[in-house]
């Protein structure tokens, strides 16, 4: 028996699911995402991140409701059923392609910030080639590690985020908040847009991953999950009200990674200082959960539109293309905000929004359902 028998077709918690979409959520979007905001909606993106909430819970209500229509089948699998083979294909296609543009974007904004932050001086390809090697052995062992692994991480991000929260106390300017809805609701609403995109509807990756929740556990998973997005929402809404609190909305649109900018003001009578580097290890953590799933959902959907009875053939040679397109994906820092703003958002809710609504539609029109159980064999092939 070989040693990876058992190791496919894992099954997972439903507060391992619940904490998998809050790292995911947080992920690379707790270094980006909050510029972003605050470039737009000025002293009111922390209302923007509160508005936000509601969208996620209507969003993540669209992949349940798929999920209890197609209990053990994946997004892939789904629209085969519902359109047919050919197109429903073709639409599997469409989020193979989605998730192998994400993750090679996930893998950039890692390099970006290692390399400019904490290894200036180490070649971009030698970060991205090892952190690959990192994330290809944990899609190599399977959803169940991924999860347990994400465990971990959400009490040390937890942790941490209490820690730079309480060390900040002191900096809080509240006058940086005025003048509050100068404009009305029109800039905060507006400041929602790219939140929409990254990372909001990228959590169309659970149409593949709640196959793999245990029976027992479906009971528990809308709790689960709803209690997953009020944390990434507060907690999200948190670190923009600090951002602004502390820096600033001027000098936090001026600085790429605020957050990692914000902690390095921490400095406690000389005594506790030097807290970023805390904030960055519990951040590549997060990248490494966001980015583990994204490679392993890719895989799990490409495996299914080829008819593999097994996604792991295809997790090294895909690895070995998302390293060293992430290098050429875009030029710089101006090339990366012009395509996030401009493309990433609206191809994003284009595939995270409305092709899963669209699904859902024909489904109940067509009252389709099935219970059929499209997950892999419980051992791969010759094990």
């Amino acid at each position: 028996m070989s040693m990876r028998s058992g190791y496919v077709n894992n099954e997972i918690t439903s507060r391992q699911v619940s904490k998998l979409l809050y790292l995911f959520s947080v992920g690379s979007a707790a270094l980006i995402v909050p510029t972003a905001t605050v470039t737009i909606a000025k002293q009111d993106g922390w209302i923007s991140m509160l508005l936000i909430v509601p969208v996620q819970y209507a969003i993540v209500l669209v992949y349940l409701a798929l999920m209890r229509r197609f209990p053990r089948m994946t997004i892939a699998q789904y629209a085969e059923f519902i359109a047919g083979r050919w197109i429903g294909k073709s639409i599997a296609l469409t989020f193979v392609f989605f998730f192998f543009i994400l993750s090679t974007l996930v893998l950039r904004n890692m390099v970006d910030f290692m390399s400019k932050t904490v290894l200036p001086q180490t070649p971009t390809w030698f970060i991205s080639g090892t952190f690959m090697i990192v994330i290809l052995y944990g899609v190599f062992l399977g959803i169940e590690t991924i999860a347990r692994t994400g465990e971990i991480l959400y009490i040390w991000s937890l942790f941490v985020l209490v820690i730079i929260t309480l060390s900040l106390m002191n900096q809080v300017h509240l006058e940086f908040f005025e003048p509050v809805l100068a404009n009305g609701l029109i800039t905060p609403l507006k400041g929602m847009y790219p939140v929409l995109g990254f990372p909001l509807t990228e959590c169309v990756f659970l149409t593949a991953i709640l196959p793999m929740v245990k029976e027992s556990e479906r009971e528990k998973l809308n709790r689960g999950i709803f209690g997953a997005v009020a944390v990434t929402g507060a907690i999200t809404t948190l670190i923009v009200f600090l951002l602004i609190a502390v820096m600033g909305s001027g000098e936090t649109t001026r600085s790429p990674f605020a957050v990692y900018e914000m902690a390095k003001l921490i400095n406690i009578e000389e005594i506790l200082v030097r807290v970023e580097i805390l904030f960055a290890v519990v951040w590549i953590g997060t990248v490494f959960v966001k980015l583990s799933l994204s490679v392993y959902v890719l895989s799990v959907l490409l495996g299914q539109v080829l008819g593999l009875r097994a996604y792991r053939p295809l997790v090294f040679p895909l690895c070995m293309l998302i390293a060293p397109l992430s290098l050429i994906i875009y030029r710089n820092g101006v090339h990366s905000t012009n395509f996030a703003m401009n493309v990433w958002t609206v191809y994003s809710v284009m595939q995270g929004l409305l092709v899963p609504l669209l699904l859902l539609l024909a489904a109940l029109l067509m009252r389709k359902r099935s219970r059929k159980d499209g997950r892999f064999p419980s051992k791969e092939p010759n094990a």
